[in-house]
């Protein structure tokens, strides 16, 4: 056996563009499945990192926290990081959306800044008590224009309904049926403010859609709070159950009961209405970060990720199949090359099995230098694609999306293994046929070729066209039609390789865009009742210079009985 092994080293030497060509076979297979590999995992890592910095890097918040029970959190080993929130109070502005007419004070920790989705536009973050950072959507929403810079006096104070119930950004103004404000604020204490900062509009759980006051964000020092204050925790996980469990602990209520209310995981009626009277027994009110705990620990329970992994393996085992016919053709002229080597060793006592682990040897030798120096080009490749796609691919994807690339060790153990199985199946039929063939057959290297007069014969027309060249490489062609249909064969399938990796491509940035996309317009109105009349006066609004582009939705709602759509 060593005998073969150092024929084999003879030989991979001796014939060093074959052998050359061989490796850059396998490290382009290797490449592939690398780059497509690390662009899907970059892609749900990216997606998550978005995930991060527009709603938050928390996995759960809780309402109305003591001062005195922060060291509870601090104490909990379970809890990685600890961002806390404090409500100053509302303030009336000079805002023109009357259904928006209050600044909402909150003061932020320097960790709280960092990790609830605060995005600078201009200026800095606020260090100090008396510094303010205000949203954009002031502007563009409130008609209200402060600058950096400038200095704003403010009288905060509690929001009461009519009840004397105090009000939260959770709940829209009050506005009664002669439409002015059924509300007010009590307990006003005046504060000035110098603008620092200007970022975009907070994440909903922050600042929801409906809440009546836009998010000012003042500074709080963690070492100085007194209060009762809003938490937001980042949990050492390591699966989604483990999320329940803890949040459950905090509320002091059942863990199994949560767990099973809160995923409606095959509940019953009798277990619903359990998991309501467990929460009323909680000790907070409370939230959950529920997309960014499953992209953290289960990415692929979004339909969109299963989708794009799908798409991806399906790739992937393309790329294997159209290996195995270009790798496949190296060692079959290997093992051509080799038959009469072979015929005299079968002669003198060579086994079948010796032959076979022989040639495996072989692809072994190969893919020692092969895969390694695929997988780096693959992750170099994905990298560069990734720089690429950023640049011409921005408009499409959404804001503060950026696609990152993230060093995976499953993208390198899933080429290793693919990288493995390809080379495999490309010299097992070498090795098989390698240990068929009889040492006369091998010494006179008959059994590859078998012509048959009648078959070689080729049209005048062929000759005509290519001349003699052409007529000869047709003769070929019919004398080993195996070869040739395994070329052509490879040339079909490379093709077919690269529509459905511009295809996976293609459908990784529509996901993306179709899940994380923000819409494009400014104003959105609707009626109830969308009559002719009022057609003709939205119409004449897009004639104005500032409007770029309009457009007009209509739902109808049609019960249709049946089995069958009818054109009536």
């Amino acid at each position: 056996m060593n005998l073969l092994n150092k024929l084999t080293k003879k030989n991979l030497k001796l014939n060093k563009k074959r052998t050359i060509v061989t490796i850059i076979g396998i490290m382009l297979s290797v490449a592939l499945i690398t780059a497509i590999a690390s662009v899907y995992l970059s892609g749900v890592g990216s997606l998550t990192d978005y995930l991060r910095k527009k709603n938050g890097n928390f996995h759960a918040n809780f309402y109305g926290v003591p001062a005195n029970k922060l060291d509870d959190f601090k104490e909990n080993r379970n809890i990685e990081t600890i961002n806390i929130v404090k409500s100053i109070g509302y303030a009336k502005i000079e805002s023109k959306n009357d259904y928006k007419p209050y600044a909402n004070v909150q003061a932020f920790t320097k960790n709280s800044l960092e990790n609830l989705g605060i995005r600078l536009i201009d200026g800095r973050l606020p260090e100090k008590d008396d510094e303010i950072l205000i949203p954009s959507h002031l502007e563009t929403n409130g008609r209200l224009f402060l600058k950096v810079g400038s200095t704003i006096d403010l009288q905060i104070g509690k929001r009461i309904d009519l009840f004397g119930e105090e009000l939260n950004q959770n709940y829209s103004i009050v506005i009664n049926s002669e439409n002015t404000i059924d509300e007010k604020i009590i307990e006003t204490k005046t504060k000035t403010y110098k603008v620092v900062g200007i970022t975009e509009r907070p994440s909903t759980v922050i600042e929801p859609s409906t809440a009546p006051g836009y998010t000012f964000i003042t500074f709080m020092d963690s070492n100085n709070i007194t209060d009762n204050v809003d938490v937001y925790l980042r949990f050492n996980l390591k699966n989604e159950s483990d999320c329940f469990k803890y949040i459950a602990n905090i509320l002091e209520i059942n863990p199994e009961i949560f767990l099973k209310g809160s995923k409606m995981d095959n509940i019953t009626s009798d277990e619903y209405d359990l998991y309501f009277k467990e929460l009323e027994k909680a000790k907070y009110k409370f939230g959950i970060n529920y997309t960014l705990v499953l992209f953290e620990i289960n990415p692929i329970a979004n339909s969109g990720i299963i989708g794009l992994g799908t798409a991806a393996l399906v790739v992937m085992g393309i790329v294997v199949f159209a290996s195995v016919f270009c790798i496949k053709n190296s060692f079959d002229i290997s093992i051509t090359e080799k038959i009469k080597q072979y015929g005299m060793l079968k002669s003198v006592g060579a086994t079948k099995k010796q032959i076979k682990k022989n040639v495996f040897y072989e692809g072994a030798i190969l893919g020692v230098i092969g895969i390694p120096l695929g997988i780096i080009l693959g992750f170099v490749a994905s990298y560069l694609l990734i720089i690429i796609s950023n640049f011409y691919m921005r408009d499409m994807l959404p804001e503060y999306f950026v696609l990152k690339f993230i060093f995976s060790p499953l993208a390198t153990i899933v080429a290793i293994i693919l990288g493995i199985i390809t080379i495999y199946f490309s010299a097992s039929r070498s090795a098989k046929k390698a240990s068929k063939i009889s040492p006369i057959d091998s010494i006179r290297n008959s059994a590859n070729i078998k012509i048959e007069s009648k078959k070689i014969k080729t049209p005048k027309i062929i000759k005509k066209v290519f001349g003699i060249g052409g007529e000869i490489s047709l003769k070929n062609l019919k004398r080993n039609k195996k070869k040739y249909r395994t070329t052509v064969i490879s040339i079909i399938v490379s093709t077919f390789v690269f529509i459905a990796l511009s295809s996976f491509m293609d459908m990784l940035y529509r996901e993306i865009k179709n899940q994380y996309s923000t819409t494009d317009y400014n104003l959105y109105i609707s009626y109830s009742n969308f009559n002719k009349d009022m057609y003709d006066k939205f119409y004449e609004t897009t004639k104005f210079d500032s409007v770029l582009d309009s457009t007009i939705s209509k739902t109808i709602y049609v019960e249709i009985e049946g089995n069958h759509y009818s054109k009536e």
